[in-house]
Order: structure tokens, then C-alpha cells, then sequence
């Protein structure tokens, strides 16, 4: 089996966040930080800067290009949406840096945005308070594959190829074959580059929500597993694995998604996928 640390020392080679990011997410973890705080800082990446005003001014905001000021916009949309949209762009460019035999990134990338704009589709639904933080935390679910992938190509396409030979969740052979799972390198990842605990709580638990998550992120979790589910069934993109054995109809009922729910989430995730697409700026090249 191959020792953790080891993998996660040769994680250091990876494409790093953004500094843009990772400076955000050092003042959004910092209690007395301001708005102008935040815009100062975003100020200093142009793109980034572009796609808050473009949010900001859509219809869901309903400020129809009135806003033109970067503080005024930060405090317009709140913290937890900015942030969320730093990770996202962050997520984008990881995924064009990484190459990898084992895993095809473009294909990850899709899964991911439907993933996260599944899990916000999903908390809509049920009512959650700050459905953004659902699409941020499904970008990121399977972070710690990415890694695997690049860091250990040979080792991984023999875990994917188990998995697919055995009909069981990639998680599973990683356990069995590693000796630990994506979640535990996608944990690690989130600590090293200041993710907040709800994201961490969904990366470490999405494949197995249990009393060990924190109470606080079950419902959460339970959000991005199931748009997991729902998107490895449909077949929205590709992360190693199209099996999908957690309990659907059990995670609909634990957050309170009705059926007429479920399948209207689904008719619209292909649609919502092509948007986030637009949105974040990335171009999957065509299947021949």
C-alpha cells in the first residue's frame, strides 16, 4: 500500500490555488475583515472581477446592471458567495493544468459542475438557507481524485480499472488497494489551502454520511452525495466511476426531497451544467 504522507508530499507539485484565492480565503477566515477588505484584493484579477459584476448585475440579484463598484457588489452578494465563486475559478484552472492517463479532467470538470449545480438545485428545493454554498461544495467534492490522478497515474487507472471490474464505488478500491480514499487526500487538501469546514465536512464524507460528520454538515453532505447520485446515474460528466450504490430514495427522505422534486432537479441538470459552463468560462472540446 502506498503511504499517505507520501502521496500528499508529492501533492506539493500540484498547480496550487490561485494566490488571488488563497488570499481570500485567508481574509474570509479572518473574523474582523470589511468588504473593501475583499474588493481590494479582487480587484487585482481582472477575470474574477468581471464575473462578480456580470452575477451581481444578473436577474437573480435583480440590480439589472446598476452595480459597477466591487465593494458595493461584495456586499451585495455576501461573503459566502464570493468566496464560493474564488473556489470555483480556482477548481476551473486546476482542472486545465492537471493531465492525467487515469482520469480524463475535461470529463471530471462536467461531473463537477453538475455535482455542484445539482447540490444547489437541491437546496433550493428543500429550502436551504444559502444555496450557493451547495455549488462551491460540490465543485470540490472529489478533489482529492484529481490529485490521486496526477500523482500516482499508474497506481489510480489500477484503482479505477478494480473498481469497474468488481462494480463498486472507486472509494472502496481505494481502500482496499491504497489503504485510504480520495476523501482522506481531499481533506488534506482543503485543510493545507483554508477551505471551510462545510466544504471539508463534504469532501471527507460524501460517499459515507455517517454520525461521524459533524451534525451541523449532515444535511449539507447529504445534498452534494445525492447530486453525486444523481448525476453518475444520468451520466453528467465522468470522475472514474458510473456506479452508484448509496441509498437514493433513503438520502431523499433524511433532507426532505419530495419525488416531483428529484425529477425536476434532474430535467434540469444538462441545462444548468451548459450555463455554469458558459459561466466559468470553460470550453469542453468535442467528443469524436
Amino acid at each position: 500500500m502506498v503511504e499517505l504522507e507520501s502521496v500528499i508530499k508529492k501533492a506539493r507539485n500540484l498547480p496550487a490555488l490561485p494566490q488571488i484565492t488563497s488570499k481570500l480565503l485567508k481574509v474570509f477566515n479572518d473574523s474582523s475583515s470589511q468588504a473593501r477588505d475583499v474588493s481590494r484584493i479582487i480587484e487585482s484579477d481582472q477575470s474574477l472581477a468581471t464575473q462578480i459584476l456580470k452575477q451581481v448585475n444578473s436577474p437573480f440579484y435583480g440590480f439589472a446592471g446598476r452595480v459597477a463598484n466591487l465593494q458595493h457588489a461584495v456586499v451585495i452578494m455576501g461573503f459566502n458567495a464570493i468566496r464560493n465563486l474564488a473556489i470555483g475559478f480556482s477548481m476551473a484552472k486546476m482542472s486545465r493544468k492537471v493531465a492525467s492517463p487515469a482520469l480524463s479532467t475535461e470529463q471530471f470538470w462536467v461531473h463537477s459542475l453538475g455535482v455542484g449545480v445539482g447540490a444547489r438545485s437541491i437546496g433550493k428545493h428543500i429550502g436551504y438557507e444559502c444555496p450557493e454554498e451547495l455549488l462551491a461544495a460540490g465543485l470540490v467534492h472529489d478533489i482529492g481524485k484529481l490529485i490521486l490522478a496526477d500523482v500516482l497515474p499508474d497506481e489510480y487507472s489500477g484503482v479505477l480499472m478494480e473498481a469497474d471490474k468488481k462494480g463498486e464505488e472507486v472509494y472502496q478500491s481505494e481502500k482496499r488497494l491504497l489503504g485510504w480514499s480520495h476523501n482522506d487526500v481531499g481533506e488534506w487538501y482543503g485543510k493545507a489551502n483554508r477551505f471551510p469546514p462545510l466544504l471539508r465536512a463534504c469532501i471527507k464524507y460524501h460517499h459515507q454520511v455517517t454520525g461521524r460528520c459533524a451534525s451541523e454538515f449532515t444535511r449539507v453532505v447529504h445534498a452534494v452525495s445525492l447530486a453525486d447520485q444523481l448525476c453518475r446515474r444520468e451520466g453528467i460528466g465522468w470522475s472514474g466511476c458510473s456506479i452508484s450504490a448509496e441509498d437514493l430514495q433513503g438520502t431523499c427522505r433524511v433532507i426532505g426531497l419530495s419525488d416531483e422534486a428529484r425529477e425536476r432537479v434532474v430535467q434540469g441538470l444538462k441545462g444548468e451544467v451548459d450555463a455554469a459552463k458558459d459561466f466559468f468560462g470553460i470550453v469542453i472540446p468535442a467528443q469524436v
